[in-house]
């Protein structure tokens, strides 16, 4: 038996041979000879008849021809104008362009031919090779029509979105398989531009699309093996464009979009870090960020704000158990999403519950900082999250530290739920929060303690980011006098 892929292999040769100008030339070519060797005899009329026939036929098809082509180049500006302008070159070099200009050109310089032939008087029988070639020359008409309609029917196809991004990606393609690294990047920003223009045009059906054929690009391209690779560049004008069309469907209120750009950034971050290739997820990480400080925040979009950050927890969560690098991307991704935390509550202090929840109670929280080896790096990470629980808790309910303490309880390991239960009692007494205190002293069962002497050693350095540069209090003394 053949194996599969070898009928994909044929079906590919089979599909680029007919798809080509050549082919359509010698076949046009190949049917015209045809005809006129083997045609029937049809015509049974007089020369006054023929006349009056190649006379019709001439103007007819020439009028026919000139006014589809004008008909054709309308809709094709049309398209051009929402998509892209490539469509206009895709018709250019339509192969069909060729087979039905053959046959259009051939039907009418043979009835001009003829007509130069025909010298009898008027309502004489012609002669039997004129009537011959009379009867090929109404057969060729015919397949004109049928050519006609078969060539209508390509354009049509061919305006359709689908078609003309297949058309893009095989351009593509085509390409980079032949190092052509500049004509495959505009192939991509063209794909990206369709998407832009559907998500204007609220046409989230071919943004979508746009965004499926990107991701597919984007996990087969080759990573960058140094600094300098020219396929650097690609990836980074990939997410650029991700970036770019948030923008557009931000603007437009495009929520499948929006929610595909955000989709194809994770599964390329997450490509990126299986493959240890942390200059990639560098792009996605800093892409997230550039998309939310530039569009999400300032429009208030919050789930979609979740939403990335869940992502960002997400990938550091699995690039924590990719080694030390992994470890080290894990910290700074943990950054990232503190300044987007601290800007958030910035932007709506009135919504801290529902964002403490993402930002705070995140469920690869624990298990981001359990994967951690190093200590230094162990500590860093537990200091940015309390950067952040430092930024929430005075805009927080009773019940949100409630909610948040039970979820300290039941999810850190011995090590780490003493130290935070320590952080958070010092924290509280730095920022003044009796309220605050006294619902994690509820919750926990637990008195108020300072943190242990060789953890307020730890944490010297860090006095600057959490209490401000003022020395770490004592919990105790901050209690309320019984």
């Amino acid at each position: 038996m053949i194996p599969r892929h070898a009928f994909k292999e044929i079906h590919r040769i089979v599909r680029d041979g007919t798809s080509s100008s050549v082919f359509h030339l010698f076949f046009a070519a190949l049917v015209t000879v045809i005809v006129f060797l083997y045609s029937p005899s049809i015509f049974s009329g007089d020369t006054d008849t023929a006349r009056n026939y190649l006379n019709t036929i001439v103007s007819s098809l020439s009028t026919i021809l000139a006014l589809c082509i004008s008909i054709i180049l309308v809709a094709i500006q049309m398209t051009a104008g929402n998509y892209t302008h490539r469509v206009l070159d895709f018709y250019v070099r339509l192969p069909y362009n060729v087979s039905l200009f053959f046959f259009y050109l051939a039907a009418i310089m043979h009835s001009l031919f003829l007509m130069a032939r025909i010298r009898d008087p008027l309502n004489d029988p012609l002669p039997t090779n004129l009537s011959r070639e009379m009867s090929a020359d109404l057969v060729l008409v015919v397949i004109c029509f049928f050519s006609l309609l078969l060539y209508m029917y390509a354009v049509v196809q061919l305006l359709k979105p689908d078609r003309i991004i297949e058309l893009i990606v095989r351009e593509y393609n085509r390409a980079f398989q032949h190092g052509r690294l500049r004509a495959a990047l505009d192939s991509v920003e063209q794909i990206c531009d369709i998407a832009k223009r559907a998500s204007s045009f609220s046409d989230s059906v071919t943004g979508t699309h746009c965004l499926d054929v990107m991701s597919q690009i984007a996990a087969r391209l080759p990573l960058p093996k140094r600094e300098d690779d020219p396929l650097s560049m690609i990836h980074g004008n990939m997410v650029d464009q991700w970036v770019e069309i948030v923008g557009v469907a931000v603007k437009e209120r495009d929520t499948a979009v929006l929610t595909g750009v955000l989709n194809a950034l994770s599964q390329q971050g997450v490509v990126y870090v299986e493959a240890d290739s942390w200059r990639g997820a560098e792009l996605v990480i800093r892409a997230y960020r550039k998309l939310l400080s530039t569009h999400l925040l300032t429009d208030g979009h919050a789930a979609y704000i979740e939403a990335v950050v869940k992502r960002l927890y997400q990938l550091s969560a699995l690039s924590a158990t990719k080694g030390a690098r992994g470890q080290t991307f894990a910290l700074r991704t943990w950054h990232i999403a503190r300044a987007i935390g601290e800007a958030s509550v910035a932007a709506n202090p009135s919504a801290v519950g529902s964002l403490a929840r993402v930002f705070l109670m995140t469920e690869t929280f624990h298990q981001t900082l359990n994967s951690m080896t190093d200590r230094v790096e162990w500590m860093e990470a537990l200091v940015c999250y309390f950067q952040l629980w430092k930024v929430f808790v005075p805009h927080a309910s009773r019940s949100d530290a409630a909610q948040w303490g039970d979820w300290w309880m039941k999810g850190a390991e011995d090590e780490t739920r003493e130290f935070g239960i320590q952080l958070a009692f010092a924290l509280t007494c730095h920022l003044r929060l009796p309220e605050v205190r006294e619902t994690l002293t509820y919750v926990w069962a637990v008195v108020p303690h300072d943190i242990t002497r060789p953890l307020k050693d730890r944490l010297t350095r860090y006095r600057l980011a959490l209490f401000d540069g003022w020395p770490i209090p004592s919990v105790r003394s901050a209690l309320p006098k019984q």
